[in-house]
């Protein structure tokens, strides 16, 4: 499985919003954060930065007049996904030619959406087509209503990724260490902002004991995917067919907080009009989370609080970025998150992972079945292959409730 950078990165975004001064003044919207209570209703949507409760309808209309509405989710999260089918209903009641925009897919696969949208595919030709399973490490259920959504009505799904083979390479050696064929496939690169320098440090300290250079190359593979989704999406909208279009995005959180990621680097392109929506599931003291930050832009145009996913929706994880290949046939570890149950049962980068309780594993899916049905908070036996040698390490699956 190539690497899925972006994810890994986007999914601690959902875990902190940064690090920041105990002594800042509270912003307004934080105290309104803290009056959301259970049950949570389906329209707990504030508008940014003074906290103001607004309806989907009122939502839909402070929306009206931009071409670009990006909605940043937690991917696992499922009601994420039903808020992002209902925004796109509600664009086609009022009559906008939508397109949905999304990061799980790469430019490369622009016509096998097409295919899907134009009704040619099943939904398993689909899936093999796109290889789900080792190209976006996520059940596609979580997807499937916005895809589904999309065919019915003959919209276009607009690929946003550049190449994840590249953004590795990057990621790995820099944006020096490439060859003259892929510097020539770079989008237009800024890597001058501090604040969002300063954003991205801040989470790879927390999370990564690294040396400068390699957060470096960390920050220009974070900076060449959202500058390749800008320029995607810029390409796009200038084109005959984004013309008069409404592109609603569909990315994790992180591409789209404090408008540091796509939203500034199309801005740059273009001066056409956008709004950003950030969608945070609800749990007690959210607004302590939230409150993290160290800065003085609100985090997105609106917050959308959603109800927690449901227990049997989630699945639980052991923190590994994972590479699937055929010659020869296996799964190996890409990358170990930080402060992962990998990392604190001794997991690294490198390792093949050969077997899960005794059962060998060939398949990314394998995996993720076999720990789905191990469960929360219990110890899974993970067979290694490291340097030749098998090794059975003891990985303790979180709780639930984290």
């Amino acid at each position: 499985m190539k690497l899925c950078f972006s994810r890994t990165l986007f999914i601690l975004f959902g875990v902190i919003l940064l690090v920041g001064c105990a002594k800042r003044i509270q912003p307004p919207w934080i105290s309104k954060v803290a009056t959301i209570r259970e049950p949570i209703g389906a329209e707990e949507i504030l508008r940014l930065p003074d906290g103001d409760p607004v309806s989907f309808h009122e939502l839909l209309n402070d929306l009206e007049p931009s071409s670009v509405i990006f909605m940043g989710e937690t991917h696992d999260q499922i009601e994420h996904h039903h808020c992002q089918v209902r925004t796109l209903q509600g664009f086609i009641g009022k009559n906008r030619d939508v397109v949905v925009g999304m990061e799980m897919f790469e430019r490369s696969q622009q016509p096998i959406l097409d295919q899907w949208t134009e009704g040619k595919l099943t939904e398993e030709e689909f899936l093999k087509e796109v290889k789900w399973e080792t190209t976006w490490d996520m059940d596609y259920n979580l997807y499937k209503g916005l895809l589904d959504e999309a065919k019915t009505r003959r919209l276009k799904v607009l690929c946003l990724n550049i190449e994840r083979e590249l953004v590795r390479r990057v990621g790995q050696q820099g944006i020096a260490g490439l060859s003259p064929e892929d510097r020539a496939k770079l989008p237009e690169m800024d890597l001058s902002d501090k604040a969002h320098r300063h954003y991205i440090a801040s989470i790879y300290k927390s999370h990564q004991a690294g040396s400068a250079k390699d957060f470096g190359n960390f920050y220009q593979a974070q900076c060449l995917w959202d500058e390749a989704m800008a320029e995607t999406l810029f390409r796009f909208l200038q084109s005959a067919e984004g013309e008069g279009k409404t592109v609603l995005v569909i990315v994790g959180s992180g591409h789209v907080a404090y408008e540091f990621g796509i939203p500034k680097r199309l801005q740059r392109r273009t001066p056409l009009l956008y709004k950003t929506i950030i969608l945070r599931e609800w749990k007690k003291n959210l607004e302590n989370d939230l409150n993290l930050n160290k800065f003085s832009s609100p985090l997105a145009h609106f917050l959308w609080i959603t109800k927690p996913a449901p227990p049997e929706k989630k699945r639980p994880r052991i923190g590994v970025i994972l590479r699937e290949q055929q010659d020869p046939k296996g799964v190996w570890i890409e990358r170990v998150i930080p402060q992962s149950p990998a990392e604190k049962a001794g997991l690294l980068s490198g390792d093949q992972l050969f077997a899960i309780d005794g059962k060998e594993v060939t398949k990314v899916k394998e995996i993720q079945d076999a720990l789905a049905e191990k469960g929360w908070g219990k110890d899974v036996s993970v067979t290694i292959l490291r340097e030749g040698l098998k090794k059975e390490i003891t990985v303790i699956l979180p709780p639930l409730e984290e």
